[in-house]
């Protein structure tokens, strides 16, 4: 018997160092940094990376798109929603 894997959504400081994901939306937690966080480009369905995080943990820099890093800290990437993309079956 197949069984449907579903997308499980989750914040994306929790998506380990170069696991790729989607970005699903920005949390109602984020408040008046959604904007903020949208115009960095952080925004549905762009790819997301993390590629780096300093020795202390906080912050972590994000490939976004193949195109460009930016660096968030933990409290910031806790407001953007992301899918893991799987790739095959």
């Amino acid at each position: 018997m197949e069984t449907e894997q579903k997308n499980v959504v989750f914040p994306l400081n929790r998506l380990p160092i170069d696991a790729q994901a989607v970005i699903c939306g920005i949390s109602e937690k984020a408040g008046g940094k959604a904007e903020l966080l949208i115009n960095m480009g952080f925004v549905p369905g762009e790819r997301v990376t993390p590629v780096f995080s300093s020795p202390a943990g906080d912050p972590t820099a994000y490939l976004l798109g193949g195109c460009f890093t930016v660096a968030l800290r933990h409290a910031e990437a806790e407001n953007i929603l992301v899918t893991e993309e799987r790739y095959g079956n």
